[in-house]
């Protein structure tokens, strides 16, 4: 029987949902294409201080229970590279520390929240799977990214934004950190999400504001 092995650089990547183009992304990469210098900072502090933050003593109790499970936030205009800075650092964080690592838009993991709540014995299994893995990844992966939070799409049920206040909770008493992309601005937030939850926003991630105009020629 011939067997084919796949190539250790591509077979890092499987898995994590990290787009094919910013596969293997550093922040060096990131740097070079004129990337923005606080958010910079910010994105290589966190990525060399993670296993500070995320360790336990003998008793297995947070060292730093102020940072612990404690993830950024990315705000600011599209096209100012909010995305691809995340992306570097799961990238970053997978090679150093071998840790787990997950990226999704939001949109798209609430969209498969809803179709495994309506499925039914017409759904393929195989695709109920897929569903199925895509969630359970956002849920217990080390470091987790949520891009576009606040593009998803809204109901009078509140699904949306509950399920967002339920899975930053439960990763937050896990231990296991999220970085979030948004481009709602404070006022969006306020009339968007609930009063709780952008308290809570404050404790389990650290604000980074990305300013300046758009690298997208489409937008310019």
């Amino acid at each position: 029987m011939i067997t084919t092995r796949m190539d250790p650089e591509r077979a890092r990547w499987v898995g994590t949902g990290i787009p094919p183009r910013l596969r293997g992304v550093t922040l060096t990469h990131v740097e070079e294409l004129g990337g923005p210098n606080e958010p910079l900072k910010k994105a290589r502090h966190f990525v060399e201080s993670y296993r500070a933050q995320q360790s336990k003593n003998y008793r297995g109790i947070p060292c730093n229970p102020n940072l612990y499970g404690r993830g950024l936030l990315f705000a600011g205009r599209p096209g100012t590279g909010k995305t691809t800075l995340a992306a570097a650092i799961l990238c970053e964080l997978r090679r150093r520390w071998g840790i787990t690592v997950y990226s999704t838009r939001y949109s798209d993991h609430i969209e498969r929240e809803r179709k495994l709540i309506r499925a039914d014995q017409n759904v393929d299994p195989e695709e109920l799977s897929r569903w199925q893995y895509a969630v359970e990844r956002v849920q217990w992966a080390d470091v987790a990214l949520l891009d576009d939070v606040g593009h998803e799409h809204t109901t009078d049920s509140k699904f949306a934004e509950d399920s967002l206040e339920r899975l930053l909770r439960q990763r937050y008493d896990e231990g296991r950190p999220t970085l979030i992309t948004t481009n709602l601005t404070g006022d969006d937030w306020s009339q968007r999400y609930s009063k709780a939850l952008r308290s809570f926003m404050d404790q389990c991630t650290r604000p980074v504001i990305f300013t300046g105009e758009s690298h997208r020629r489409g937008d310019q």
